[in-house]
């Protein structure tokens, strides 16, 4: 991990390493990886921490997996939505950028209010919140602005007519 490298904080989304520290910590000196994020928040994590929690932004083959994620057509709608909700947020909170391509695939359909379906309240919330990380990430990796990124996901969603799979 090297000072001006990009990556990604699962949950937190996109950063940059600012600076490479030694801190005190429970009286041990550790060595840490300070992280400016996207939205604005300064992280500072101790390089074992980071080594589990940081990972690159997502490569070509990563984005074509991604793409292919969305495009891919939605699985039924099971269970409750709070089953549904605690099941996003586990993807949410690993941050695999194919994990929030698939929350943001399944729940686009049902912002859309397609089938007469639409997501709760909490659902909503989650699927914002992985959209805005997914958006950043591809803002990242294929170096445009977020309203290009928005829009590479929208053209990549398949979005079955009704009765279709």
């Amino acid at each position: 991990m090297k000072v001006g490298e990009t990556v990604v904080y699962a949950a937190h989304g996109v950063g940059r390493v600012v600076a490479l520290e030694q801190r005190r910590v429970g009286g041990t000196d550790r060595e840490c990886v300070v992280l400016d994020l996207a939205s604005g928040l300064r992280v500072t994590l101790s390089l074992d921490d980071a080594a589990v929690r940081l990972r690159p932004v997502a490569d070509g083959a990563g984005l074509e997996e991604i793409g292919a994620t969305l495009a891919a057509g939605p699985p039924s709608r099971d269970g409750t939505w709070s089953r549904r909700i605690k099941e996003s947020k586990a993807k949410l909170s690993r941050g695999s950028p194919v994990d929030l391509a698939e929350i943001v695939r399944d729940g686009a359909r049902y912002e859309q209010g397609r089938d007469g379906a639409r997501l709760s309240h909490g659902e909503r919330s989650v699927y914002l919140q992985a959209r805005e990380l997914l958006v950043r990430e591809i803002c990242s990796a294929r170096d445009v602005g977020a309203e290009e990124a928005d829009a590479w996901i929208d053209a990549h969603i398949a979005l079955p007519e009704h009765g279709e799979r």
